[in-house]
């Protein structure tokens, strides 16, 4: 069901709002909007409003495949929090048209999973670690301006969580550009001159 703000339907005017978990629960809904706004083809481009921690990476994974099918553009911006798999997404939205708000925070780091089950599963379901680690470097130089897996180590993938301001996310292309706050703009300060 398309949520209501202030009696206007967010999907009638081809905004999306991903927020909180993403669990198949809303990878399904949301890819639902995106092919419906994509068959009535009545909007020049989809805006997805995102404030994420993550989720699954099965169900982030099928929202950026149907960004990608999509034949409208997808523009990403990003609010209070855009991590893991909410990251994932964001970075997958129009290049130039992904945006974040000044006081973002932004989270990258290696996805985790379990399994159970006797030896033979579990060796089993290390192939799809595998596969699943190698979709997240082909997305991450896919969509952002760090090209080799040393430069994802290095930077987005330690083995520890890694925070980013917005600033920085733009510098490693992960975002393009930061919205300013028109009503409150960051003063600007000089430095201290000696004399």
């Amino acid at each position: 069901m398309a949520e209501n703000v202030n009696g206007l339907k967010l999907l009638d005017n081809a905004v999306i709002f991903l927020s909180g978990i993403i669990d198949t629960e809303k990878a399904e809904r949301i890819c639902k909007e995106v092919i419906s706004l994509n068959i009535e083809q009545k909007h020049p481009f989809i805006q997805f409003i995102i404030n994420s921690h993550g989720g699954y990476c099965s169900s982030g994974f099928a929202i950026i495949d149907i960004m990608e099918w999509s034949k409208l553009p997808i523009y990403t911006t990003g609010i209070g929090m855009v991590g893991s798999m909410g990251l994932m997404v964001f970075i997958a939205g129009e290049k130039g048209k992904r945006i974040l708000t000044p006081r973002t925070s932004i989270l990258s780091h290696r996805y985790s999973g379990g399994h159970s089950g006797n030896h033979s599963q579990i060796v089993a379901a290390r192939i799809e670690e595998d596969f699943m680690h190698k979709r997240i470097i082909t997305h991450y130089t896919q969509h952002s301006g760090l090209k080799t897996e040393d430069e994802l180590n290095k930077h987005l993938l330690r083995d520890v969580d890694t925070w980013l301001t917005p600033e920085k996310a733009v510098s490693f292309g992960l975002a393009d550009l930061i919205e300013t706050d028109k009503k409150n703009p960051v003063p600007k300060f000089k430095k201290k001159t000696n004399g």
